[in-house]
C-alpha cells in the first residue's frame, strides 16, 4: 500500500513541478531607481507618453551574462523609445529574470548615430548615453559619451566621456555640477515573455535642454540607435559582452543598427508663453463679447416690455 500510495502521489506532484519549473515568472515586478534620485513619471504601455518599439534591434539569447544579454523578439521587443516635451526616453530588455537592486557591475549603453552630410548614416556611434554600474554613481553613473575609437568592430569599438574626465563628473556630462534632473535610470524586473522566460527593461530618460546646451543631439532629428554592453568593467572599455540588433562582437560596426527613429520638434519656452497669452487674451475677448451680447439682449426685452 504504501508503494502504491507514493507512486500516486509521485504522478500527481511531478507535472506540477515540472510546470512551475518551466513557466516563466509571473511575480510583481521590481523597480529600481538608480542614480539617487527618483523620475516623477515614466512613458507607459498606454497613456499620454508611450513606449515604441524600435524596430531591427530584436536579438537572440546569446548566452552571455543574463544582465548583458540584450533579447527580443515581435512578440517582445528588445527596444523601445519615446520622447515628451521634457526628456527622450529608451529601453532594453536583457534577459535577466529578476534584477534587485546590486544585480549590476557593469556597463550598458544606449547608442546613437546621427545621418551626416546628405542625411547619410555612416553607422558609427557618435553619442552613447552609458550606465556605468560598477562605480560609484555621483562620479560615473549615467554619461554622457562620445566615439574614442573604432578598428571597424564593434569588439574594438570603444566610447569616451563626453566630458574627458574618467574619474568625475565636469559640468557638460549628464547630471554634472550637482545637477540632478539631466537623466534617470532605473530596471524593471519580472517582465514575461513568449520565447525568452523572465526579462528585465533597463530604463533611460535624459533631459533634451541637457542635450540641447551640451551635444548636437536636438528634438527634430533622425537617429539610428543600437544596445551594447560591457561586463565587469566601466564604460571606457571596448564593447566586449553583447550588440543588440542580431549583431555580434566580431560585426561591423554597421550592423545591429535600428530603423531611424524621428524625434519630434519640442516648442520653445518662449513659443509656449505666447501661446498661453494668445489663448488667454482670446479667452478674455471671448467673455466680453458675451456679456456685451448678453446686456445688448436684456436691454431688448427691457425696451419690448414698456407700453406703447
Amino acid at each position: 500500500m504504501t508503494g502504491f500510495h507514493l507512486k500516486s502521489l509521485l504522478q500527481k506532484v511531478l507535472p506540477v513541478a515540472v510546470l512551475v519549473a518551466w513557466y516563466p515568472c509571473t511575480c510583481p515586478a521590481e523597480i529600481v531607481t538608480y542614480l539617487g534620485t527618483t523620475k516623477a513619471s515614466w512613458p507607459e504601455a498606454s497613456g499620454p507618453v508611450q513606449w515604441v518599439a524600435l524596430n531591427g534591434i530584436n536579438d537572440v539569447d546569446n548566452g552571455v551574462a543574463e544582465q548583458l544579454d540584450f533579447v527580443g523578439d515581435s512578440l517582445n521587443p528588445g527596444g523601445y523609445w519615446a520622447q515628451d516635451n521634457s526628456y527622450v526616453y529608451f529601453r532594453m530588455r536583457v534577459d535577466k529574470g529578476t534584477a534587485p537592486s546590486g544585480t549590476f557591475s557593469d556597463t550598458v549603453t544606449v547608442l546613437i548615430d546621427l545621418p551626416g552630410d546628405g542625411g547619410v548614416y555612416d553607422s558609427k556611434p557618435n553619442y552613447g548615453f552609458a550606465w556605468d554600474s560598477i562605480n560609484v554613481y555621483t562620479n560615473h553613473g549615467l554619461e554622457m559619451q562620445v566615439l574614442a575609437s573604432s578598428t571597424g568592430v564593434w569588439s574594438g569599438t570603444a566610447m569616451d566621456d563626453i566630458d574627458g574626465s574618467n574619474g568625475q563628473k565636469k559640468d557638460n556630462d549628464i547630471n554634472g555640477s550637482g545637477r540632478t534632473t539631466d537623466g534617470y535610470v532605473r530596471t524593471v524586473d519580472s517582465q514575461a515573455t513568449t520565447s525568452f522566460e523572465s526579462t528585465t527593461f533597463i530604463d533611460f530618460a535624459v533631459s533634451w535642454d541637457y542635450l540641447t546646451k551640451y551635444t548636437a543631439l536636438v528634438p527634430g532629428q533622425t537617429w539610428k540607435v543600437t544596445f551594447g554592453s560591457i561586463a565587469n568593467s566601466n564604460d571606457h572599455q571596448s564593447f566586449g559582452a553583447d550588440i543588440a540588433g542580431g549583431a555580434s562582437l566580431s560585426s561591423n560596426v554597421s550592423d545591429g543598427w535600428s530603423d531611424p527613429i524621428q524625434t519630434q520638434a519640442v516648442p520653445e519656452p518662449s513659443s509656449l508663453a505666447v501661446l498661453t497669452i494668445v489663448a488667454v487674451t482670446g479667452l478674455g475677448v471671448q467673455l466680453r463679447r458675451r456679456r456685451r451680447n448678453r446686456g445688448n439682449d436684456e436691454s431688448q426685452r427691457n425696451d419690448s416690455s414698456e407700453p406703447s
